[in-house]
């Protein structure tokens, strides 16, 4: 019997001058390039990213990843400075097995400021 792939989701923070230049294709671009620079197509093959939701307003985005890989997945992102020529910083604030908590933890965030 095979065992089903844990998932990890990772809460980030998108800091720029302009967030409003940016698309989700590019973000998840980066994010790819920076595994695959780091850690080779042998471990990006085992990563199982997904881009779950990124919000240009509030300033997050949330990430899907298999268990096994969730620190190469942060390593990546806090490697990328720059996406289409603008200025970013990625900031992983939250790791967690489920969904709900990252979404309750953003919501948190967000209504507090």
């Amino acid at each position: 019997m095979v065992k089903k792939e844990r998932n990890r989701y990772i809460l980030f923070k998108v800091i720029t001058k302009d967030i409003s230049d940016l698309d989700q294709r590019e973000v998840l671009n980066a994010i790819w390039q920076s595994i695959w620079k780091l850690f080779g197509l042998r471990e990006a093959s085992k990563v199982g990213l997904w881009l779950l939701d990124i919000d240009f307003k509030e300033g997050f985005g949330v990430i899907r990843c298999s268990h096994n890989t969730k620190e190469i997945v942060i390593s990546a992102i806090t490697l990328i400075t720059e996406i289409s020529g603008k200025m970013v910083i990625l900031s992983p604030i939250k790791t967690s097995g489920t969904i709900r908590s990252i979404k309750t933890l953003k919501k948190l965030i967000t209504n507090k400021g």
